[in-house]
């Protein structure tokens, strides 16, 4: 699988010479360590807060200054800095003027059990009032939401500022900010903002959000990597028990089993206008548990959440993810409803490890909610109305709109993108960053990009050594025409492989699309049960570097093709393929897809002309779309998918040689398990009515390679098995942690276990057996047998992941074994082994 956000990147850090950097620890009078303490260089914006430690360091631009020590239910402390301030002890006093109660409670060294913890009243209170909450207490409901992408490099040193800027570094110094250690810089490279109006109806359960106005500006727009990174922060909603976040299941600090995960600290209250407020802190009892660190302030009596920071422990080990940190903010009305007024989302990504010294990418992503309008009805077939994004400039507002809508702060970024994004370093790293993510190398002068890599070369027995180039037109991800093709060569065989499609996006709404292809090469039919949308073959049996034993079972096909697809929804598609494949064997001396036309014909015809149609449905209900382009990408959010497919061979037409009929259904559910883990469930079947040759029926799919390929069968040949009817299932469970982090020593490794197990039973009618009865290679010998899984065969095994170094932990080692069987008798037969390791790659984001 490739690399995807590898493109999370960045480079090696630089030491910066700084003007001023203050460090030091604050602590209260009985020298324990203040965490999120607000230390700050007064009258400015430059500051921090303390770590779990109660340590901090940031840099200032000037010289001197006063710096501002403040936490609620401390007096707060100035002290004045200069260039001789060295490290700062600093020691908070309790205050006695700003609070009507105060209540410390230290995090205990022992852990307490839940009723004996002061914070397990409060949190009992909040879980009784979860299923009700903010906007879902009242009929009716209007707001107004505004919200911003942005994404930049972080962590930047005056070295690295220099050699972007160059002439111009003292006037960019002046307006580049601060990262947020206060240390080193930050630049933005992708601004964008989308405001919108949003209507709920509680009784009849319908929501409609009409989008206003949307403005993008930045390196970012040029590709879907920067639109997948965005896209880490979808909604989360702490009162869930669980929070789905990177296809992982968190356990959020307001779950009612949030003490088997968490230790919470009631560390103080506060009464603020007339309302007292709870201060909690949560930190994971294991590091590496999927789980978040911070604190939330609770309103008394009505339990209302006020405001909530949490951020992702390290330990948790996300790949390429050095910290991801959430800020919501709550408004309470009525002493009873609390409404959302702003949620921050940021995240910081590097990609070898999380040394804080190391370059990285940042994604921000803010919300605010404004303008709310309470038990305002509308008319009922107002909320049916559903507003759909169909054009890249549908939303475009001029610059007038935006003067009164845009915050201040995003006026300076916008200004500062404009200059950065023509920086050739800039556009070189950001270039970089959609070649490692997309495996295409861009062509600006030519609307090209050439690609992916990683298929540049593979070996098989019949081509030897194959090399491949590929390209595709691109000029923005919001193309509606694209051309895409490639040119392989086998060094074995001496023969050119080539392949052309092309694709357009006849209408935005309804969206259709159509593409018609070309191809001449090799592919290992083998490979897949089930195909809808690829024309072009592309199949792993003919296109892996290296393989266990030999493989002949491979096919030259020529094919023409064209689809027709129809959006009816976002997630609910109808489409229409026709093709048109010329099928005989890569090599007739070693494998045969000869076949009789009739039964007891004593002449075979060695090549198969199947003309046929397929007509299929696809519906993958939550899964996140995005892209306007004929080409659209997927989010990784967990979603079920169905997809039915009916394919018909049309023989006599334009030579085509059997008629069938086939039905096939697949079926996938990812299944969320909370802190167990999530469990992944395929169920696929199919039906061939009618005769047909080998080449044309369903073969279970084999894996020779050494590495793990989805829905395939490791221990299996090539053609192993082959079916004209068939029941598959495919289940991993990964289990995330549950188990490893809860093994003293084990769990400092921050691996991760699972389970799979895979079954296939099929059977093949007497009828389709006649058409190969007896058929031979060039050599002689009958090399395929119709053997069928009817007794049921599987596999199943164990197996780590989250292997690796650092933030490249993207590894995976299965441990395999499989049931007995008897493997078909032929001459050019693989020995089956009866257990095998395999390694799989399985990206961060």
């Amino acid at each position: 699988m490739k690399l995807k956000i590898t493109a999370l990147l960045l480079f090696a850090s630089l030491v910066l010479n700084a003007q001023l950097t203050l460090r030091g620890t604050v602590v209260d009078e009985y020298d324990n360590p203040l965490p999120f303490v607000n230390v700050i260089i007064k009258g400015t914006t430059q500051g921090t807060s303390t770590d779990d430690e109660g340590r901090f360091a940031f840099r200032i631009k000037k010289n001197r200054g006063v710096l501002e020590v403040s936490f609620v239910g401390f007096q707060t402390q100035t002290i004045k800095v200069s260039k001789k301030t060295k490290y700062l002890n600093i020691v908070l006093k309790e205050g006695t003027d700003v609070l009507e109660e105060v209540i410390v409670v230290t995090k205990p060294k022992k852990r307490l059990k839940k009723k004996e913890n002061p914070a397990y009243r409060i949190l009992k209170e909040i879980w009784k009032r979860k299923r009700k909450n903010g906007v879902d207490l009242v009929d009716h409901y209007q707001f107004k939401k505004h919200k911003t992408i942005e994404i930049g490099l972080n962590n930047l040193d005056t070295v690295f500022i220099k050699s972007i800027f160059k002439d111009q570094y003292k006037e960019a110094i002046s307006e580049i900010q601060y990262d947020s250690d206060g240390i080193n810089y930050y630049i933005p490279i992708f601004l964008s903002e989308q405001i919108s109006k949003v209507y709920g109806n509680n009784v009849s359960n319908k929501k409609r959000e009409d989008i206003v106005a949307e403005k993008a500006e930045g390196l970012g727009a040029q590709g879907f990597v920067f639109d997948r990174m965005s896209m880490t922060f979808q909604n989360i909603d702490v009162f869930r028990n669980n929070i789905t976040l990177l296809r992982k299941s968190f356990v959020s600090p307001l779950s009612t089993d949030g003490f088997a995960t968490y230790d919470y600290v009631l560390y103080d209250s506060v009464v603020n206008n007339n309302k007292k407020l709870y201060n909690i802190y949560f930190f994971p009892i294991r590091d590496q548990d999927l789980a978040f660190k911070g604190n939330f302030w609770v309103a008394d009596k009505d339990f209302t959440i006020k405001k909530l920071r949490m951020e992702v422990v390290k330990g948790a080990n996300l790949n390429f993810v050095r910290g991801l940190t959430f800020e919501k903010e709550f408004e309470v009305r009525n002493d009873s409803i609390y409404i959302p007024t702003r949620n921050a989302y940021e995240g910081d990504f590097t990609f070898l490890d999380k040394n804080d010294a190391n370059k990285g990418l940042t994604i921000k992503k803010t919300i605010n909610y404004e303008d709310y309008v309470l038990e305002k009805p509308l008319p009922e077939d107002f909320y049916d109305f559903e507003t759909q994004k169909i054009r890249p400039d549908q939303y475009y507002k001029s610059e007038e709109f935006w003067k009164k809508e845009e915050k201040e702060d995003n006026k300076d970024t916008y200004k500062l993108i404009t200059s950065v994004k023509s920086k050739k370093r800039i556009k070189k790293i950001t270039g970089f960053i959609n070649t490692i993510s997309s495996g295409y190398i861009n062509i600006d002068a030519l609307n090209l990009q050439f690609g992916p890599f990683w298929t540049a070369l593979a070996n098989n027995e019949v081509e030897g050594l194959r090399t491949r180039i590929g390209f595709r037109t691109f000029k923005t991800k919001d193309d509606r025409f694209r051309l895409a093709g490639h040119l392989a060569y086998g060094f074995k065989d001496k023969e050119f492989k080539y392949g052309l499609e092309a694709k357009y996006l006849l209408s935005y709404q309804p969206r259709i699309a159509v593409s018609a292809a070309y191809q001449k090469d090799v592919e290992q039919l083998g490979s897949s049960l089930f195909n809808t949308t690829q024309l072009l073959g592309n199949t792993f049996g003919s296109t892996a570097l290296f393989s266990r034993g030999n493989n002949f079972f491979l096919s030259n096909v020529e094919k023409y093709a064209a689809n027709f697809d129809y959006a009816i929804h976002n997630n609910l598609r109808l489409g229409f393929n026709l093709s048109h494949s010329r099928i005989s064997s890569a090599s007739p001396e070693n494998f045969s897809v000869s076949y009789r036309e009739n039964p007891g014909d004593t002449n075979f015809i060695s090549s198969v002309t199947d003309v046929a149609s397929d007509v299929y449905i696809s519906f993958t209900p939550g899964r996140f779309v995005y892209g306007l382009g004929v080409e659209q990408r997927y989010g990784r959010n967990v979603f079920p998918s169905i997809v039915l497919n009916y394919r018909h061979g049309y023989k006599g037409v334009l030579n085509g040689t059997h008629d069938y009929d086939r039905i096939q259904l697949k079926y996938n559910q990812p299944i969320l398990l909370g802190k167990f883990g999530l469990l992944d469930t395929t169920v696929e079947g199919g039906k061939t009515f009618g005769q047909v040759p080998v080449s044309l029926m369903n073969v279970i799919p084999a894996n020779q390679s050494f590495s793990l390929v989805p829905n395939t069968f490791s221990l299996l040949n090539f053609y192993d098995f082959v079916t004209d009817t068939y029941l598959s299932t495919h289940l991993e469970h990964h289990f995330n942690g549950f188990i490893l982090n809860r093994i003293p020593l084990v769990r400092k490794l921050n691996l991760r276990s699972l389970l799979t197990f895979r079954a296939a039973y099929g059977t093949v009618n007497q009828g389709n057996r006649d058409l190969n009865d007896g058929v031979v290679n060039t050599a002689g010998v009958q090399n395929i047998q119709y053997n069928a899984p009817n007794r049921v065969y599987y596999e199943y095994g164990f197996g780590f992941e989250n292997i690796g170094y650092g933030n490249l932990r993207f590894l995976r080692v299965d441990a395999i074994w499989r049931s007995d069987y008897r493997a078909p008798a032929n001459s050019i037969a693989v020995p089956t082994p009866k257990f095998a390791i395999r390694i799989g790659i399985k990206p961060g984001l």
